[in-house]
């Protein structure tokens, strides 16, 4: 199952969209920590630890690494972390 799921989405443009979802979320993240901060935001520490996960899981999938073993594959898979990317940009931006 998780092969599959990763197969429909192993393609060159829906990789590049979400590297670059990634890469934003990064940059967004750096440019204004005080809006992810636990103590600054109204975020909880778990939620910005998800949207970190998110953008290593993304990069990942978008620079096309391949995970062999299970464990990784399930703390990588790509599309729990592009429904969090999708919603930490939106959080971002609007």
């Amino acid at each position: 199952m998780l092969d599959k799921s990763y197969q429909l989405l192993n393609k060159g443009p829906i990789r590049a969209l979400v590297l670059i979802m990634a890469l934003v979320m990064a940059f967004c993240v750096m440019w204004d920590p005080s809006r992810f901060a636990a103590n600054t935001s109204s975020l909880a520490i778990w939620q910005g630890i998800l949207l970190i996960w998110s953008v290593c899981a993304g990069a990942t999938f978008g620079l096309a690494f391949r995970p062999k073993h299970v464990v990784a594959k399930c703390l990588l898979h790509p599309i729990p972390a592009i429904i969090i990317l999708v919603v930490g940009l939106i959080y971002f931006f609007f």
